[in-house]
Order: structure tokens, then sequence, then C-alpha cells
């Protein structure tokens, strides 16, 4: 941190000192928290190299640190809510000030406006970003409607592939209140899917963030009904996504004690 600040502001020493030091901190923290509560997580797939709009579900306000850490291979950045702007050590410096876009739950213009800065300055950062398209945590890890305005306004303006990745299992401790007392022993999965290039998602961005959905809540279901992550309580599989494949974005998966 104290190297960052010595680096010009705007230059390229800065940038690179900003994605280090946010890397670092959030595999850091994920780390401890799986040597302390002992939950268990399997990542499934390999991110391949590039630069990528993630499109995932949300469980979890622990999800901006897990993800970063199953996608440490990508400086990845976040459209997030403001509230996580303050409060969380680094976390929130991250967000805040090194490439991400914070913005409010009512999509004004001044949100629209936002999304577009940050979509812009990604190559600047040499970066990746996370977009929820549920808008909100799932609390009770049943999927939420995707809604694909802010997915829509980010590819237009980045010009970059999207990578699916569908999580599982952080629903247990949604906020971080109740993460000691919910996490130990829970288990969890994060899989990475098969990128959709820029040519295929053009003209039919709505369509393709369905996709994503349905593909997550297939790999959520198999996942589930395999008994990788304990289902919420009342959850019953769904005929429909249950016959549906999951794809990985490789023929390998990468399990991780978690």
């Amino acid at each position: 941190m104290w190297s960052l600040w010595l680096a010009p502001e705007g230059s390229k020493a800065r940038v690179r000192r900003a994605n280090l030091v946010t890397r670092h901190w959030h595999v850091s923290l994920t780390e401890l928290t799986l040597r302390v509560l002992q939950p268990r997580l399997e990542v499934r797939g390999v991110v391949p190299p590039g630069r990528y709009i993630v499109v995932s579900n949300h469980q979890s306000t622990a999800d901006v640190a897990i993800l970063p850490w199953a996608l440490r291979s990508l400086n990845v950045k976040f459209v997030a809510k403001n509230e996580l702007g303050t409060g969380i050590p680094t976390v929130s410096m991250a967000l805040k000030h090194w490439g991400s876009a914070l913005i409010s739950r009512e999509a004004s213009r001044e949100d629209i406006a936002r999304l577009k800065v940050m979509a812009r300055g990604l190559a600047r950062w040499d970066g990746s970003v996370v977009i929820f398209p549920e808008g909100t945590r799932s609390r009770d890890g049943r999927l939420l409607p995707y809604r694909a305005a802010g997915v829509r306004i980010v590819a237009t303006e980045a010009q970059l592939p999207l990578l699916p990745v569908a999580i599982d299992g952080t629903h247990v401790a949604p906020d971080l209140p109740r993460f000691a007392l919910h996490m130990p022993g829970a288990g969890g999965t994060i899989t990475i899917g098969t990128p959709v290039p820029m040519e295929q998602w053009t003209g039919r961005i709505e369509e393709v963030v369905e996709d994503i959905r349905t593909w997550a809540r297939a790999t959520i279901e198999a996942g589930r009904r395999d008994g990788k992550v304990q289902p919420p309580h009342g959850w019953t599989a769904s005929e429909v996504d249950a016959s549906r494949p999951v794809e990985l974005s490789a023929d390998e998966s990468r399990p991780t004690a978690w």
C-alpha cells in the first residue's frame, strides 16, 4: 500500500501496483477464511487468456472477495452497489478508486455514465469486470431474473467477450455479520463457463444473457444434485434445467479445498 501511493497519479506504475494490491488482498482474505472457518469450495473450469466481462449470479457480500480469488489470472473490477464503497478494508478502497463502478439501485443517468466510464477505462487497467445481472444478492440461493441492461452498456463500451460464471453455496452467509456463524463446514462451487465471443453477443445481448442464466441454473442444480452444495430449504430441481448439459471452459476441473 505504501509503495502504491509513491507512484504518480495516473501512471502505469500506479495502475500496476493497484492491481497487485487488489489481487493479493482478495486472495489473502479468502485464503484466511478457508483456513480459519474451514468451508469447502470446488472451482471448476479454467479462465482462458484474455480480458472479459464476467457475468455471474450473486449470493453473498463475500462474493466480491471470493470471485477475484477464483479468477486470480484476471485484474477483476466490479459493478457494485454504492454501500460497498465504505466499511470493508481495502476492498472498499479498490471498488471506489481502482477501476470499478459504484452505482445505486435506481439506474439513474449518473449510474449509466459511471458504467460507461468504467467500461472505457478497463483497457487502461488491463482489467476485466464482474457484473451481477440479478441486481442484488439472492439471499435464499434461488436464482433471480437476469437483467441485460447493465451487461449491454458495459459490453457495448468495452467490446469484450462475456465469461459466464455460476457460484453456489455462499447463500448460507449472505452478509458479513452472519459469515463467521454460517460458513464453517459449508460447501460451495464456482464454475467457469465457456466465453461468448463479441461476434456471438453483438445485436442479441438479451438472448445471450438469458442463455447464461439458463446455464447458471442448470450448473447450480447439477452441483446440488451431486451433493456438492447443500440445497436451500424447500429447493426442488427443475426438470427442464436438469436435462441441460453443463459445459466447462476446459476438459479438466480444478478442485480446491475450501
